[in-house]
């Protein structure tokens, strides 16, 4: 049964194709693709359609929590998977101004991916709107695309993946995204592990990619949207014409996080 706040209508779980499940839900856009030993599993991906609604569900009931500082939270068993995962991506990156919300997607997309493991597939790749899970097993690869804006829809570069790279998460954060930004970045896109430290990694990298310039206008984040998990903090809402000193410098404010974040041992790389 769906919790307060989703309903399911039978709609939410499509076959795109021979081998991709979409999920629509709420605001849920998910892609699902399960391959065992280069066998299509479109019945297992059916079934990742149907825990990715059930993962939304469990984000709708905890919605007070995860919209709290990470700084107030502890992990407690009695929460759900998805937002265990949340608070530990957060709690790593040592930003006391993030929220679990931070790493929604990219832990939605992580428990997906690996309940569908679980179930067999070899090779999975749960993307939800950008921030993507992988999961191989045995020999196998898998192609992801990589986007130096997130409004465009074709891809600027491809990365080949494979089990011995330990990259298990690919997250993309910056202006025109989903969530709001601190920065200037139109892209800032971390790899990790997990698709909920990517995430949550990716936000903070995006954040750091900043400066102070006359042409970004700011305003505070519930001006925007007034249900936000972080009223009270300015974010990025347009950037004008600004000089290649100024795009410099924010270049390496954010390279300077992704840098620190490598030798902690929280990603694997950033673009």
């Amino acid at each position: 049964m769906a919790r307060k706040g989703h309903q399911r209508t039978g709609d939410e779980v499509k076959v795109l194709d021979h081998k991709t499940v979409l999920v629509s839900y709420g605001p849920m856009e998910m892609r699902i693709q399960v391959i065992e030993r280069g066998r299509s599993r479109i019945d297992l991906a059916l079934e990742g359609g149907d825990m990715a609604c059930r993962v939304l569900e469990d984000l709708a009931q905890f919605l007070p929590v995860i919209k709290k500082r990470v700084t107030e939270l502890e992990i407690r068993e009695t929460y759900p998977e998805v937002v265990r995962k949340m608070i530990t991506a957060t709690k790593r990156m040592e930003a006391p101004d993030l929220t679990p919300l931070a790493a929604v997607a990219g832990a939605a997309s992580d428990v997906v991916a690996d309940f569908l493991r679980s179930r067999g597939g070899t090779k999975i790749i749960v993307d939800n709107g950008g921030d993507i899970a992988v999961r191989l097993r045995e020999e196998e690869t898998a192609r992801v695309g990589l986007k130096t804006e997130i409004e465009t829809r074709e891809p600027a570069y491809v990365i080949d993946l494979d089990r011995e790279m330990g990259i298990g998460g690919i997250a993309t954060s910056g202006l025109g995204g989903r969530s709001f930004t601190k920065g200037i970045a139109s892209a800032a896109t971390a790899f990790s592990t997990n698709a909920a430290v990517a995430d949550a990694a990716a936000t903070v990298i995006g954040n750091f990619s900043n400066v102070d310039d006359p042409n970004i206008k700011r305003c505070m984040a519930e001006t925007l949207y007034q249900d936000t998990d972080i009223p009270g903090e300015w974010v990025t809402q347009e950037v004008g014409e600004l000089s290649k000193e100024r795009v410099e410098e924010a270049l390496q404010n954010g390279l300077a996080k992704a840098r620190i974040f490598c030798k902690k041992g929280f990603i694997k790389g950033a673009l």
